[in-house]
């Protein structure tokens, strides 16, 4: 997913095919191709050159073992693509396969063939999936698409700066006081030890484990009036406004976080699993990964991921689902979970992503965070929720307003 936040995804544009563009795979969402072959779309985000050959894989990969399908990929920006498709199951445009973050799922689902019927029909066995992603990936009891990931949230570190710094590195389980201690250590000589992230997952993830305050409830409903959670923005938005160990946040910017980690500005980033590998590759320090540190009232982590379904246009639903069986199928998401593209939402695959992660204590921490995870429930207004964290969160960062003003103002912003 959200790999999905950081800079690479806003190039995707460019590289990827055009979400809306490519609506002559829309209406009937299903054709045929030269050979006699069921042509079908698949709408996934995509987060740059590597994402895009990655994903391509699958589906010549998928193609190829069921035979009769040629799948294609239609790629957009993570940034822009809840948008968009929210547009083409509305407008009848949307292709056959679509995919589905777990946050978003009552977003989407109005336009979405609910999977139950086919499940039972394939003799499917759900147990092998990670339970939490079955319900991310439903609403008002339907299952709305397969998992293919999961994770809960947790920190990334730059060991490097721990070391120079003489701060010893977080160990799983790490309180909001120490965090803040190690914090004042790190910031130094322009560094920072953490920069402001107003992405919606990390941010109500960062709140959740330091005072357990919530927007979404766990009934999926929304209160953005809660004090609670307004308590606890506050305590984010002081390590900016008034402990001074994060920079100032230059506009609305879901990505600014993880490219001043990467650019080594700063000592911390939160982040999920589905980003370590790719963080790890690219960067030029030793990472390391713990728990988001953990405040009165706090200690839980929120945990998501992502799926994929099959639009109601489709015209053809039961190649879809075959296709859908593969594409989350122990073969596809072993080879993604062994090359660091996902935490496999196939539990006995998860293992993989484990060895081939290489990151001293990076078992411990997940056992850890997924031990307090809970599933961050979807809501038809998350999207928008998210945009308004992105567009308002910066005033009570830079303390030009308190937190409990500015969720006020988000507040009256969303639907009654």
């Amino acid at each position: 997913m959200v790999k999905d936040m950081r800079k690479e995804a806003l190039v995707a544009g460019a590289l990827a095919l055009g979400l809306i563009g490519l609506t002559g795979c829309g209406g009937s969402s299903s054709g045929s191709t030269a050979d006699g072959k069921t042509a079908m779309t698949w709408a996934m985000w995509v987060g740059g050159t590597e994402d895009q050959k990655n994903w391509e894989k699958v589906a010549d990969d998928v193609s190829n073992t069921l035979g009769d399908v040629k799948i294609t990929l239609q790629g957009s920006t993570f940034q822009d693509y809840f948008t968009k498709m929210s547009t083409q199951l509305s407008s009848n445009t949307a292709p056959c396969l679509v995919a589905v973050q777990s946050l978003r799922t009552a977003q989407l689902k109005d336009g979405m063939l609910p999977l139950d019927d086919l499940v039972k029909k394939n003799n499917l066995d759900l147990s092998a999936f990670d339970s939490s992603m079955i319900k991310g990936l439903s609403a008002d009891n339907n299952l709305y698409a397969l998992p293919y990931d999961v994770g809960p949230v947790m920190m990334f570190y730059n060991k490097d700066m721990f070391d120079a710094a003489g701060v010893p590195v977080p160990k799983a389980g790490w309180t909001a006081d120490e965090f803040v201690a190690a914090a004042k250590k790190l910031t130094a000589n322009g560094k920072h030890a953490i920069a402001p992230n107003t992405a919606d997952l990390f941010v109500e993830s960062q709140v959740l484990a330091y005072n357990g305050g919530r927007v979404l409830k766990e009934d999926g409903t929304m209160d953005a009036s809660d004090p609670t959670f307004a308590k606890g923005l506050q305590w984010v938005s002081d390590l900016t406004s008034k402990e001074k160990v994060s920079p100032e946040l230059p506009g609305g910017d879901t990505a600014f976080s993880a490219n001043e980690f990467m650019a080594g500005n700063t000592a911390m980033s939160i982040d999920g699993p589905w980003s370590l590998l790719d963080v790890k590759a690219k960067a030029k320090f030793k990472v390391g990964v713990t728990t988001l540190p953990a405040g009165p009232g706090g200690g839980k982590t929120f945990s998501a991921g992502s799926g994929w379904g099959i639009s109601k246009q489709c015209a053809t639903p039961d190649k879809a689902f075959a296709a859908l069986k593969e594409m989350t199928g122990d073969k596809v998401l072993g080879n993604l979970a062994a090359a660091g593209r996902a935490l496999a939402a196939r539990t006995a695959q998860q293992t993989k992503w484990i060895d081939n992660a290489g990151i001293p204590g990076v078992a411990e921490t997940l056992k850890n965070a997924e031990a307090t995870a809970v599933p961050m429930p979807s809501n038809t207004n998350s999207d928008q929720l998210g945009q308004l964290f992105n567009q308002y969160l910066v005033k009570s960062i830079n303390g030009q307003q308190s937190a409990a003003d500015v969720m006020k103002d988000i507040a009256a912003q969303l639907p009654r």
